[in-house]
């Protein structure tokens, strides 16, 4: 009977964490922030009875109503807090995902 060994090789790979890029995501929310808000801001213009545009409206600092002042404010409001929310839900995701991924 032949003599056989078998040898086990424990191949460990290491595991790589994800990782959201920070401008990309932070971007990506600046946009849809503002994309939402000019939807917003649409609707009031059409369909003003219906009111469904103004819950939105209380949460944008300084809107008057539908001028082009609150036009303006609201779109560099959306894009300000929308890079920010994004940039740093990327930034915690990114620690959290290196540190217990």
């Amino acid at each position: 009977m032949a003599n056989t060994t078998l040898h086990a090789r424990s191949e460990t790979s290491a595991a790589t964490s994800a990782h959201v890029s920070v401008p990309v995501l932070g971007a990506t929310l600046a946009a849809f922030a503002a994309i939402s808000f000019l939807l917003c801001m649409l609707l009031g213009f059409v369909a003003p009875e219906w009111g469904l545009h103004r819950p939105w409206l209380q949460f944008y600092l300084g809107l008057t109503g539908f001028d082009l002042r609150s036009l303006v404010l609201g779109l560099l409001q959306s894009v300000i807090f929308g890079g920010y929310a994004g940039a740093l839900i990327a930034a915690i995701f990114n620690f959290i995902s290196r540190r217990f991924g």
